[in-house]
């Protein structure tokens, strides 16, 4: 028995469906177009501003984020940095950063992408305020600014919004 011809429409739609559906799930994710990238010194700027309407309230709510290891933050960090390693990021979002008005991620230096996937989970988590510094610690101590060492301190943490 001949096998039934398909039409050119079956054929089209046979087609184009699967790769509509292939197409349409992979844009519902955070990608590199919506990182925003800072220097040191804008970063700075960024983190100084006062928060509140028209920048009423005095209080900052603005946070440096070090998202690498502990043992890496303790080796040095830029100074007012909190710790919050990467995994840990979205369990400790809601406690941690959710009251920070402007999240600045940093890392290691220039090829690390930790910054870039903390900065990307912070705004799947649905923060629209975050930056990354372009370079990391290493562009942070070129520009000639201190690193401090040691564990994060309370004070540190308390500045973060975490109560």
């Amino acid at each position: 028995m001949p096998e039934p011809t398909k039409s050119p429409f079956s054929l089209l739609t046979m087609t184009l469906v699967p790769l509509l559906g292939i197409l349409g799930g992979c844009s519902t994710g955070t990608s590199d177009r919506d990182l925003r990238f800072v220097t040191c010194l804008e970063a700075m700027q960024i983190l100084e501003q006062k928060t509140g309407a028209f920048g009423s309230t005095g209080d900052t709510v603005n946070v440096w984020l070090d998202p690498r290891t502990l043992t890496e933050y303790e080796e040095g960090h830029i100074p007012r940095a909190i710790s919050l390693p990467f995994p840990e990021i979205e369990n400790s979002y809601e406690s941690r950063l959710r009251s920070a008005a402007a999240i600045v991620v940093y890392d290691s230096n220039w090829n690390d992408v930790i910054a870039v996937s903390a900065s990307k989970r912070l705004m799947e988590l649905g923060h629209s305020d975050v930056y990354t510094l372009k370079g990391g610690l290493e562009a942070w101590v070129a520009d000639g600014h201190d690193v401090e060492k040691g564990s994060p301190t309370e004070a540190v943490e308390e500045q973060a919004g975490r109560q």
